[in-house]
């Protein structure tokens, strides 16, 4: 006989990543998220089979190295609990560094995630000469290849905001960018924003 689904409701947690938690890798920033769930007592989802654990998806993985000002990861929780409890309980057993901003509905489906918006601290005038040729090419690499792509046509560079394609399709890590620009010292990098295809906020 088939098992019926167990009752939850889906929830958003919206978190910061700072200071020296951004040399927390993504598996890392897993299992950390994993721990203060549990520590925090919330009455959230856990999956069934042989290895059961929280469930847990984050909307866009942040890359090592990089602040997250408002990062995001789906939750699922059992029991009616206000969100602004939820969001003190969990925020109380978050780990240095990564810090509960608020908690809300699910709004926009991660696979609407199309561009992120990356705050660039340092580079000067080097910088804004690089940012400002016809042509930046630089090498990405995947699973299956290695190609050179020019990241011109699909870069935004406002204000010492850069924003890049972000997503399934097409992601661009900022530090492909930056990493091979000799004489360019760029002090630190934050994510300010992750945007829909029409420009809007994911939330």
């Amino acid at each position: 006989m088939k098992q019926s689904m167990p009752d939850f409701k889906n929830i958003r947690v919206f978190f910061s990543k700072c200071g020296n938690a951004k040399y927390i890798s993504h598996l890392d920033l897993y299992r950390a998220m994993s721990r203060a769930v549990k520590r925090s007592a919330i009455p959230a989802w856990i999956t069934e089979g042989f290895n059961p654990h929280v469930y847990m998806t984050f909307a866009l993985p942040l890359a090592l190295g990089i602040e997250g000002g408002k990062e995001s990861v789906d939750l699922r929780i059992t029991e009616d609990v206000g969100f602004d409890e939820l969001s003190e309980r969990l925020d109380s057993s978050m780990p240095p560094g990564l810090r509960v901003l608020q908690i809300d509905e699910p709004f926009r489906k991660a696979a609407e995630i199309k561009k992120a918006g990356y705050a660039i601290c340092g580079g000067g005038v080097l910088l804004e000469e690089y940012l400002h040729r016809p042509e930046i090419k630089i090498e990405k690499k995947t699973k299956r290849s290695c190609q050179i792509i020019d990241v011109k046509p699909f870069m935004e560079w406002d204000n010492g905001v850069m924003t890049l394609p972000a997503g399934n399709e097409l992601n661009i890590n900022p530090w492909n960018l930056l990493n091979s620009l000799d004489g360019v010292e760029v002090t630190g990098i934050k994510r300010v924003a992750i945007l829909c295809s029409d420009g809007e906020e994911f939330r």
